[in-house]
């Protein structure tokens, strides 16, 4: 009994290492093709910070419709459950995560192109080639990521703490206020994180939509077009370098605050 146990954590462990390593090993391989002296020349260059920065703005203001829509649309499909089509709403909210990007932008296209009935209805907005078409990409790429991890959160909520506030007569709003998102707000957190670093990293939907400003990722993808993986390495690492910043001060943060609450107990 104890050798299978062990073989079974041998096991574990092993395959846990294989895919440690093949997510590692890459992030180790790109070191190789940074020359210093090109890195430093690149990451100096001032399109490379306008690409990143435009990346930096155009996430945070998708995540934030996120967060306006995608939330409360999380909570519906969390607790609105007694009704036909439930199953139907959770394939749309999976589509643009199993869509090819490439695929998710020419539908964008569809509905925001130049002959579209919204570009008709709108003619002094430009969707396409323009902020307006990032953002527009960005939402509709990152958009299952918050969803799913909202939905999941507040479905991870005891409903019996929204009954005993509503028995202590607060309405469906304060409930959802003051009950509902401070009790799913890990959860919810993960997802506006997860939102927005796949917004920051999202090609192929904006190159559909907007090729021109250039976001981080275009930028990358144009380097390496024009001088290889040894010209789009800086900016490789410097969108690694974000996602890794975000979650260590998420875990800083949590950790600080658990520790606080021990100290207040």
């Amino acid at each position: 009994m104890e050798l299978t146990h062990r073989g079974f954590n041998v096991v574990i462990i092993v395959l846990s290492a294989i895919a440690l390593a093949y997510i590692v090993l890459p992030l180790i391989t790109i070191l190789t093709f940074l020359d210093p002296l090109n890195a430093f020349e690149s990451l100096t260059q001032r399109q490379i910070w306008d690409a990143f920065i435009l990346s930096l703005f155009t996430a945070t203001v998708s995540t934030s419709i996120l967060c306006i829509i995608g939330i409360p649309f999380a909570y519906f499909l969390a607790r609105y459950s007694n009704f036909r089509g439930k199953f139907i709403l959770r394939v749309i909210v999976i589509i643009p995560l199993v869509l090819p990007p490439l695929a998710s932008g020419a539908l964008l296209l569809g509905m925001f192109g130049p002959t579209s009935i919204v570009v008709q209805t709108f003619p002094g907005i430009e969707f396409t080639q323009s902020v307006f078409g990032i953002i527009i990409a960005q939402t509709y790429v990152a958009s299952p990521f918050m969803i799913l991890a909202s939905q999941a959160a507040f479905e991870s909520v005891d409903r019996s703490y929204e009954n005993v506030a509503r028995v202590l007569g607060k309405n469906n709003l304060q409930t959802f206020f003051r009950v509902s998102l401070p009790l799913a707000k890990t959860g919810i957190i993960i997802g506006i994180i997860m939102s927005w670093v796949r917004a920051v990293g999202e090609l192929g939907a904006t190159m559909m939509m907007t090729y021109n400003p250039h976001t981080i990722s275009i930028q990358i993808f144009e380097d390496n077009a024009i001088g290889g993986l040894t010209q789009a390495a800086p900016g490789i690492i410097l969108v690694v370098t974000l996602p890794v910043l975000v979650m260590v001060i998420f875990y800083i943060s949590k950790k600080n605050k658990n520790q606080g609450l021990l100290k207040f107990g």
